[in-house]
Formats: C-alpha cells, sequence, structure tokens
C-alpha cells in the first residue's frame, strides 16, 4: 500500500495599505520535502479581506485545499497531494 504524501502551505496576509497604493501586499509560503518557498504578491484591492478571498480562490484552482483558517491573524494552512501542480 501507498501511502498518501503532502506538501503544505501556510498563508500569511500581510496588509501593508499605505506604503503601495496600488493595493494590499499578501505572503504566503510553500512547505515541500525539500524546500520552503516564500511568495508575496499584491492584489490591486485596497481592502485585505478582498485580495485573501482573491488569493483563497487561486489556491484552490491550483490544487490546494484549505485545512484551517484563523480569522484573526489571517493566517491558514493548506495541503494538496504532492506532485499535484495548478
Amino acid at each position: 500500500m501507498t501511502l498518501q504524501q503532502w506538501e503544505y502551505c501556510l498563508l500569511t496576509c500581510t496588509p501593508m495599505s499605505g506604503l503601495d497604493e496600488e493595493g494590499v501586499r499578501l505572503a504566503y509560503q510553500v512547505y515541500g520535502p525539500d524546500a520552503v518557498q516564500d511568495f508575496e504578491i499584491l492584489v490591486g484591492e485596497r481592502s485585505p479581506m478582498v485580495g485573501i478571498g482573491r488569493l483563497l480562490n487561486e489556491l484552490g484552482q491550483a490544487g490546494w485545499e484549505l485545512v484551517s483558517y484563523d480569522t484573526s491573524t489571517n493566517r491558514g494552512v493548506f495541503k494538496r497531494p504532492l506532485g499535484v501542480h495548478g
């Protein structure tokens, strides 16, 4: 029997309003079996919640499944089967 292996993604919202006129910066990390990758995107919205919603949908389309989300810190944990790339 083959055991399912997972890779994980940690999402952290970093609201930087006031520093960027165009919107909000969101940072997240992908934890794989061999490395950690850091990503940062600029969402062209003034509201962090609009940006978070957009990023959650993008992660879902890339095969990530939401495991846990903390609305007080805007941090989330996602997983997807190892080897799935969206």
